[in-house]
């Protein structure tokens, strides 16, 4: 009356599973090994280090060395008022025009701020866990004092959590460093702050600033060594310009570095090459090592952008000598000299301290993911050494 039958499903489950099959793809056909996440994630922190430290942040170093040249040449503010005796140098009116749409100081001002409270969180979670550990100690020492050493042989908390305690002493270097850090950008910006209010005026205002000099005409002896100079200083604001979009592309570059597709087919690699083998992170080293290799280009063009550099701040100081030495003597354009290069001045100190904000709020972001692992390993050494100081009490 009853005959046993298997169904299809079961039987020729192959026709059913598929693209094409009544059920789609198997449920779990997509699913990753954790392994892989855990291989992107570190390619990713790699590849940020790499571009960030390794290029870009060296390349924000040449930068700062042609702005601090540019200043202890008093440049480009004695040329700017010896060829504009009177009214606003184009570049000064440019200038000032980026510092009041980026609404400059207010900028800053949010800037400094939010690192604050960044650095705040942080601060605070370290602290969390650094308390763990000392309430920790101070519970073991009392249990300590009330059994006796003889029977109270559990290690001492210092030993159990060697590494949460050498974390303290790197985490709280760590804040230090950043701490001193942040007074340093916050100095540069109190030494520019009255200049960047005065940029941030209107034209008229920032003309009232800078006074006129007397003289219009350049010397004919004077003529060829401020178009030499004028010609040394392009060429270095060339090169700066060609940086900045150097730095944008490299970014740019690293944004479009996806290695999801190019991961999961190394690790399907690795599962035929290797089936009986667990895949680990350790396994991708050679492909992380082969992928980074597309920077080494970048890396190589640091040194060609350093020579470069080199020679034309050299080209850029001996013109510069030749120019002083030419209008020795001349003091008419001095006062104006001083009030131009003040402001510029400012202005590069602005960019430089954007960026400098920058790295403290990356910092911190980073600083926030190491705290926050330090606190949840407290807390879980505080709860095992309370429940073994339990069953050692029983």
């Amino acid at each position: 009356m009853a005959m046993p039958k298997v169904p299809k499903q079961v039987s020729e489950p192959s026709s059913f599973i598929g693209d094409h099959g009544e059920f789609g793809p198997p449920l779990f056909a997509k699913l990753v090994p954790f392994a892989v996440h855990i291989a992107a994630s570190i390619y990713d922190e790699r590849r940020d280090r790499l571009v960030n430290t390794n290029i870009i942040d060296e390349l924000e170093i040449l930068t700062t060395k042609i702005h601090d040249t540019l200043r202890s040449l008093n440049l480009p503010g004695s040329l700017q008022a010896l060829e504009k005796p009177l009214g606003l140098p184009p570049t000064l009116t440019s200038h000032a025009e980026e510092i009041r749409q980026a609404d400059a100081l207010t900028r800053l001002q949010r800037s400094f701020s939010d690192t604050a409270k960044l650095k705040k969180t942080d601060e605070d979670i370290f602290t969390e866990g650094r308390n763990l550990l000392q309430t920790e100690a101070s519970e073991n020492e009392r249990l300590l004092m009330k059994y006796g050493s003889d029977r109270w042989t559990r290690p001492i908390s210092t030993q159990a959590a060697a590494k949460l305690y050498n974390q303290v002493g790197e985490i709280d270097g760590y804040l230090k460093s950043a701490a001193n850090s942040d007074e340093l950008v916050i100095k540069k910006f109190r030494e520019c702050e009255d200049m960047l209010r005065v940029l941030s005026s209107s034209d008229r205002d920032i003309g009232n600033f800078v006074p006129s000099s007397r003289r219009v005409a350049i010397p004919p002896h004077l003529e060829g060594e401020v178009s030499r100079l004028r010609n040394s200083l392009n060429e270095v604001s060339r090169l700066e310009t060609r940086r900045r979009r150097k730095i944008e592309a490299l970014r740019e570059k690293a944004k479009k570095d996806d290695i999801h597709s190019s991961i999961l087919a190394e690790a399907a690699r690795l599962e035929r090459e290797y089936p009986n083998q667990i895949l680990v992170p350790a396994h991708f080293e050679e492909f992380f090592e082969a992928r980074l290799r597309k920077y080494d280009e970048d890396i190589t063009a640091l040194k060609t952008e350093s020579e470069e550099q080199d020679r034309l701040t050299s080209q850029l100081e001996s013109a510069n000598e030749s120019f002083v030495s030419a209008r020795k003597g001349d003091t008419s354009s001095r006062e104006r000299e001083k009030a131009l290069q003040r402001l510029e001045n400012a202005y590069f100190q602005y960019k430089e301290i954007v960026s400098n904000l920058e790295v403290g709020r990356k910092f911190y972001n980073d600083l926030a993911k190491i705290v926050g692992r330090f606190r949840d390993g407290c807390k879980a050494f505080v709860y095992e050494r309370r429940e073994d100081a339990v069953r050692l009490e029983s």
